[in-house]
């Protein structure tokens, strides 16, 4: 039987109204009594997300920035891996359409050049909100995360540059269709789950994930058993066509899967 449980937030664990559902909630309640390890895995910062793991109760590893960033049970630092200065300050002045948005996570901050009032519908309940910045003059040395904003064709002509650029040097990604995300080489979901599961002297093989998005492949490929959500982007599913799907995420999907594969008995009514 799987040790750990590896979920992804957006699109995955939570709805479309970016909560946690009352099911979703209570089966890993009843996962976690159980023995086994919840870790989280998400593009989101981890000061947002921390406000997620309160609200849902459990003292558990947070995985954020796409891998950049772990912190542990008690919220210490345990691993950081920021965008190399010269990589940073190249991606934040990278000519683009003006239609495409430009966010950076820099430390315990999310900056960005212009009002995005749209885009803190995804932090309603945390509170985590954007701070206006002259970006090609701020300091590049604690720059975890960049990412770009806007229509899903214009992001693939950026991205296709980036990969000719930059090659292995970064990793770039979707986390959904309108958002193309670049870290440093190397980090991904899958890297900082192997190196979580590592201190606890687990497998990945013992592991099980949820995604929903391309920032997902690697962990999901990765692990003993990658689940692929049924609202996932068609660009996952025709990467991971041999891997399980579940319902989406607004029917549960999570939850759902996890009741049936550790036999966790009745559930409590969303």
């Amino acid at each position: 039987m799987y040790k750990v449980v590896v979920s992804d937030l957006d699109g995955t664990l939570l709805n479309k109204q970016h909560q946690i559902s009352p099911r979703t909630r209570d089966t890993l309640h009843r996962l976690v009594e159980q023995g086994v390890k919840f870790v989280v895995a998400t593009g989101r910062h981890h000061v947002d997300v921390r406000s997620i793991r309160d609200a849902l109760g459990l003292d558990i590893y947070l995985i954020t920035s796409n891998g950049a960033v772990v912190h542990d049970k008690q919220d210490q630092l345990v691993y950081n891996q920021a965008l190399p200065e010269n990589v940073a300050a190249e991606l934040i002045t990278l000519e683009r359409d003006p239609s495409i948005h430009l966010n950076v996570y820099y430390g315990d901050e999310w900056l960005v050049e212009e009002e995005l009032p749209w885009l803190l519908q995804f932090h309603h309940d945390s509170g985590f909100t954007y701070r206006l910045a002259d970006l090609a003059n701020h300091p590049m040395d604690r720059i975890n995360k960049v990412f770009y904003i806007g229509d899903h064709e214009k992001l693939l002509k950026i991205e296709a540059h980036l990969n000719q650029q930059y090659g292995d040097r970064v990793n770039v990604t979707f986390s959904l269709p309108d958002c193309l995300e670049v870290m440093h080489a190397g980090v991904h979901k899958g890297n900082a789950v192997r190196a979580v599961l590592e201190q606890h002297g687990l497998e990945m093989s013992q592991a099980v994930a949820f995604g929903d998005g391309m920032n997902d492949f690697e962990m999901l490929s990765m692990v003993g058993r990658g689940v692929v959500m049924g609202n996932a982007h068609d660009r996952l599913k025709l990467a991971l066509t041999g891997h399980e799907q579940t319902l989406s995420s607004d029917e549960d999907g999570v939850a759902v899967y996890l009741e049936q594969l550790f036999a966790l008995g009745k559930i409590t009514a969303a």
